[in-house]
């Protein structure tokens, strides 16, 4: 599901909004844009056992195989809230598109709302420079440890990172320290 060296998923060239616009919009234009579905949540059973519909799983209806879920909230409205932040970042993470010769990455922390999309900026140079780190960091004005911190933030982009340099017989690096 995540970014890959084919740049992008099945479907996406027929979508009639573009990645940027599904990062950028606000929760309520992007649950308008979702299928929702409620269902009981797993969990230790026994006397405080959750039995109401409060976990939510979110799909969007252009592209139904971007999904993001989540069960962790006794609130359904916080679950939703929890789970649109989830469906950004895998867009972010499986949405390539060719990357502006200058980029302007800024760091920014995982709660603000433009993350995805910093995200999403961060992997396609990393796309665009095939996966040379040394190149990337150079592309996005960044050292190459702080480069390398910026793609460890959410591990399941660094495994796939490392993945993917390994398919193209690259060495694996380090995680970075943080």
């Amino acid at each position: 599901m995540f970014f890959s060296i084919k740049s992008s998923i099945h479907g996406v060239e027929s979508c009639q909004i573009s990645r940027n616009e599904y990062l950028l919009m606000s929760d309520s234009e992007l649950l308008e844009h979702c299928r929702i579905e409620s269902y009981v949540g797993s969990g230790p059973g026994g006397q405080h056992r959750n039995r109401n519909y409060t976990a939510v799983r979110l799909t969007l209806k252009e592209l139904p195989q971007l999904t993001a879920e989540d069960s962790v909230s006794r609130s359904q409205k916080q679950n939703v809230t929890l789970a649109l932040q989830k469906l950004r970042i895998a867009i972010a993470c499986s949405w390539r598109e060719k990357s502006a010769d200058i980029v302007e990455y800024q760091h920014l922390n995982s709660n603000n709302p433009a993350y995805p999309y910093q995200l999403a900026l961060l992997l396609d140079v990393t796309l665009d420079s095939k996966f040379d780190h040394k190149l990337a960091a150079l592309k996005l004005g960044l050292s190459n440890s702080k480069y390398l911190k910026e793609l460890a933030r959410e591990a399941a982009v660094w495994q796939q990172f490392q993945s993917i340099r390994t398919e193209l017989g690259l060495f694996e690096l380090k995680l970075p320290r943080s």
